[in-house]
């Protein structure tokens, strides 16, 4: 549970110039399916065709992810039929999967970042384009995973025939921008030119907030190895406060400070898709998000968000 001590911390982190955010699948909570939820929308829309090759294709590291390991001895038909799918037809349904369609209403957890200054970097590993398209004018947003191909999808008509074509036809359709598809990143990732540009930005920042992404972690390992090591790094080489925000923060907390040998990562359990409701309800438009609230102020908001958690 949040405390008036921990919010402030937050808040102080919220109301630095140019903090760097470190933005993950929590970020889009409530508004994109989180990965151990596409199984369900990307087996109803691949069962949905109708139609399916008469021979099943090997495992990748994006179905084992999205889909998961399927025995040999599997005897449900339907699921058995899901080793069928081919990778052009798999990539396309993760990408939907993901698709949100444009709104003028701009989510809370978003719009929280029109209350930060500007401008803030927000790194973010999410593919929806959430963050780029509800931030972007006012903040530096960077996508080291990229984004999925929004135009393939706007228009639902045009999107049914190339599933069809994908799943019918193995016709694998081509990526319009670069992306990394849920998959262990590759070793050579941080090299690119977004990880540059962070490094540069970070160098201006006073605190990280890592909002709701924990690096790809599995059981053993993280798929997003690369990008740990270089979050390590840039803290390492300029010190400032991290903060963890997860309703699960304590693990990934934990790591970092073992390896930043510091005890200035603070790991806060908070559900954004709850908590950026009503942080945005409690702010001014013209003050922003500020450290210096009263204690009142604080004590309504930790009171509120413990009742909306208790309502779920």
């Amino acid at each position: 549970m949040i405390t008036e001590k921990t919010l402030r911390r937050l808040l102080w982190a919220m109301s630095q110039p140019r903090t760097f955010y470190v933005l993950g699948a929590g970020a889009s909570y409530g508004l994109i399916p989180v990965t151990k939820d596409l199984r369900r929308i990307i087996e109803a829309e691949y069962h949905s065709v109708g139609v399916y090759s008469t021979t099943s294709v090997p495992s990748s590291p994006l179905f084992e992810r999205l889909i998961g390991r399927i025995s040999p001895y599997e005897d449900d038909f339907r699921t058995i039929l899901l080793t069928h799918m081919r990778p052009g037809a798999l990539d396309l349904l993760a990408q939907r999967a993901l698709w949100r369609p444009r709104s003028d209403v701009v989510p809370p957890q978003y719009a929280v970042f029109d209350f930060v200054p500007s401008p803030a970097t927000l790194f973010n590993f999410n593919l929806d384009g959430l963050a780029s398209l509800y931030c972007g004018p006012r903040h530096n947003v960077l996508e080291p995973h990229g984004r999925i191909d929004e135009p393939w999808f706007e228009c639902e008509d045009y999107y049914r025939e190339l599933v069809k074509a994908a799943v019918v036809y193995e016709v694998r359709i081509p990526h319009l921008t670069p992306k990394l598809l849920p998959a262990p990143e590759p070793e050579d990732i941080a090299l690119g030119s977004t990880y540059a540009t962070a490094r540069k930005l970070f160098r201006h920042a006073r605190a990280m907030v890592i909002l709701g992404y924990s690096f790809g972690q599995t059981d053993t390992m993280f798929d997003d190895a690369q990008s740990f090591e270089f979050v390590v790094t840039l803290v390492k080489e300029r010190p400032c406060p991290v903060f963890v925000i997860s309703p699960t923060p304590h693990e990934l907390g934990e790591r970092l400070r073992d390896r930043l040998s510091t005890y200035s990562v603070h790991g806060i359990s908070l559900r954004w898709e709850l908590f950026s409701g009503l942080l945005l309800a409690s702010t001014n438009p013209i003050e922003g998000i500020n450290a210096r609230w009263c204690d009142k102020r604080l004590q309504r908001l930790v009171r509120e968000y413990g009742s909306a958690l208790d309502a779920i």
